[in-house]
This record gives C-alpha cells, structure tokens and sequence, in this order.
C-alpha cells in the first residue's frame, strides 16, 4: 500500500487526530494495513456510523479508490448500506491478513467487503 504523506506526518505533530483533521478510525485503520500486503486500507476494527462520511472524505482527498472491511462486526450490512447511500458500491473480496497462517506460512486470508468510492 502507498503510504500517505499527512498520515505519517500525523505521528510527529504534538496535537490528537481531530485537532488535524483527521478521522481516527480512518488513521488506525491505514496504520495497521501498512503492517500487511494489502493494496488498499482495509478497516479490521469497527467501523462507526458516524466516521463513514468522513472515511469517504479523506479517501477522495488522498485519491482512494476503494478500501476493505474485513472485521466481523454486528450489524455490518447497515454500515455497508451507508456506504452506498453516499454512493459508494460494495463487493465481495478477499482479504490479506497481518497475521501468518501457520498451515501455508503465508499470510491469513479473510473474507471481507471491497468499498469502492465514486
């Protein structure tokens, strides 16, 4: 995955995420991915109803085309559904994971959802 400019900026100004402009979840979300092969951000921890604008937000700024979810949260067909009231469309994908499988010595693969931003 490219890494961002602002977001590894981020780590070494004196002020929280907010206070930059930056949506927390979105931020963790890149940090983690970075610790996989993944081409693109994939959210592996709760994703809010309230961070979705936001996530679109800072994907269309730093020219995301799509990111992943590949958590198992509850009630993750609404979050989905506000993806793409925002206009967004989902499919089905795999997914790389940070962790190794011990079976094949590669990374773990999950099922997730591929979020493509228009």
């Amino acid at each position: 995955m490219k890494k961002i400019q602002e977001l590894e900026q981020a780590r070494t100004v004196d002020k929280c995420l907010k206070d930059q402009g930056i949506n927390s979840s979105f931020f963790y979300a890149y940090e983690n991915t970075l610790e996989t092969i993944n081409e693109s951000i994939n959210f592996t921890g709760i994703v809010w109803e309230q961070d979705v604008k936001e996530i679109i937000e800072h994907c269309k700024k730093f020219n995301i085309e799509y990111f992943t979810i590949s958590n198992a949260q509850a009630g993750i067909e609404n979050i989905l559904a506000l993806f793409e009231e925002e206009g967004c469309s989902i499919e089905l994908t795999k997914v790389f994971s940070k962790y190794i499988d011990f079976k094949t010595n590669e990374p773990e693969i999950k099922n997730g959802f591929k979020v493509i931003v228009k």
